[in-house]
């Protein structure tokens, strides 16, 4: 029924399709090689609610760069890729005390968790009274 060259294209197709199936099975995850590491957390008020639009300033002490992160809806951030090192990280928030915190270390491949707690600021007011002074004749 089948010809000689029907059925050498079968036994290739089955023969291919075995192969990749074996090679999806068999195929070992392999990860993304990183360069740092990544810094996340959540953002609070002293009531344990999160914080929305707080931004954090992460940056390393020995150079000096500056990363910026903002939290989302339920104060939660992350920062990937961050070099190893020294960081330190400044947190504001409008309505809330600014904070900062030192000596988080970053290394390689690290996953570090970051709460941070806000209490609520003072509210200040600030007048500022503008006149022009009348022309003496």
């Amino acid at each position: 029924m089948f010809s000689q060259k029907t059925a050498s294209l079968y036994s290739f197709g089955r023969t291919t399709a075995v192969f990749l199936m074996l090679a999806i099975i068999f195929c070992a995850p392999t990860l993304a090689q990183v360069a740092g590491g990544t810094l996340m957390g959540t953002v609070s008020d002293t009531a344990g609610a999160g914080i929305p639009q707080a931004k954090l300033v992460i940056k390393n002490v020995a150079t000096g760069v500056e990363r910026t992160a903002t939290t989302n809806a339920d104060g939660f951030y992350t920062t990937v890729n961050l070099l190893p090192g020294a960081y330190q990280i400044s947190i504001t928030a409008t309505g809330f005390n600014s904070e900062t915190r030192h000596g988080v270390t970053m290394s390689v491949g690290s996953q570090i968790t970051v709460d941070i707690t806000l209490r609520v600021g003072t509210i200040s007011n600030k007048v500022e009274v503008t006149a022009q002074v009348p022309d003496v004749h």
